[in-house]
């Protein structure tokens, strides 16, 4: 498989390259019949995951727009790169798009040493849907109910702790690299394919702590499955309003933001394109939409293709950052 070469190059330019296909001819019929048959939203992650939830609510309000059922494929595996992979090689027609996120665009390229898609070069950027926050939750039976309980409890137990993760380099191992840099604490990785998968685990006791997003976690936080600890983004989440931040419980400048985009493969025609875009604003927009997500604590951040393309660019540089900071080694 031949290495795939990561081009940072500027928002404009990238969008540029990303929707460069002239609006003569073909791709204009096109667009007048599009869509011709079901479309399919590729999402790279195991179902029941959040990429899922959001992917489903996504898919079930897209199909009165397109008036076609928008079928979503679960593609898990190798960080997303999987799905996302499949999505680069799809034909540029409109009908197969990614459920993407700053894990498959910003953080896998950092990972792979032969990774099979360019993040820029091979995507056509349709638009971010939303951020959802990572929480730090914890078995109940654990004696840590502050985040600076857990850190001397860390300290007291040097390598003793260990977090639960979707797996190596996603959002969640890094939110949790992040607590032992800036808590100055040896907690240990427990990498699985899955963040469900991680579930039992906690559960039984077999690991303490967990990281993942609040839209996956909030069902166990109710059933007090779970206490949570803090939240990673810098401001709290309106579904756990007594749970406070990082940086309010004393890591300050912590900060771990999990988005969620869409994106189509190079050479979508820019008039399937902006159907594509069209149609997913006006779905955002609907505040039943917005309340339905909201509830579990996702933020809507409906925006531009430019907007995603600009986001894409840099958090692939932040995100390498992060990486080479914790030491993960590209495989």
């Amino acid at each position: 498989m031949p290495k795939s070469r990561i081009v940072v190059a500027s928002a404009p330019h990238a969008l540029a390259c990303a929707l460069a296909v002239g609006l003569a001819g073909s791709g204009l019929l096109l667009a007048q019949d599009f869509p011709t048959r079901p479309i399919r939203l590729v999402v790279p992650f195991a179902a029941g995951g959040v990429s899922d939830i959001i992917g489903r609510v996504l898919a079930a309000r897209l199909q009165e727009p397109f008036g076609q059922p928008v079928i979503v494929d679960n593609r898990g595996g190798a960080g997303g790169s999987i799905g996302s992979d499949l999505v680069a090689r799809a034909q540029p027609d409109g009908h197969t798009f990614l459920l993407g996120s700053n894990g498959t665009h910003a953080i896998v390229p950092h990972l792979y040493k032969r990774l099979p898609y360019d993040p820029i070069r091979d995507f056509t950027p349709i638009g971010m849907v939303a951020i959802t926050p990572t929480v730090l939750a914890v078995n109940p039976d654990l004696p840590a109910r502050t985040v600076r309980e857990l850190i001397a409890l860390a300290r007291a137990r040097p390598g003793q702790l260990a977090f639960g993760s979707s797996g190596i380099g996603s959002t969640s191992h890094l939110a949790g690299e992040m607590l032992a840099a800036l808590g100055a604490v040896s907690i240990n990785h427990v990498p699985y394919k899955s963040a469900s998968a991680a579930y039992p685990d906690v559960f039984g006791g077999r690991i303490p702590l967990i990281f993942d997003s609040v839209l996956s976690m909030t069902p166990y936080l109710k059933a007090g499955k779970l206490r949570a600890l803090a939240v990673t983004t810098p401001r709290r989440v309106a579904t756990l309003p007594d749970v406070p931040t990082m940086a309010e419980a004393g890591l300050a400048g912590y900060s771990v933001t999990l988005w969620i985009a869409t994106f189509g493969p190079a050479g979508l025609p820019p008039a399937i394109a902006m159907r594509h875009v069209k149609a997913q604003q006006a779905v955002l927009s609907a505040p039943e939409v917005r309340e339905q997500l909201g509830a579990q604590g996702a933020e809507i951040a409906a925006g531009t293709p430019a907007e995603l393309a600009a986001a894409v660019v840099s958090d692939l540089k932040r995100m390498g950052e992060l990486v080479r900071a914790a030491k993960i080694e590209p495989q």
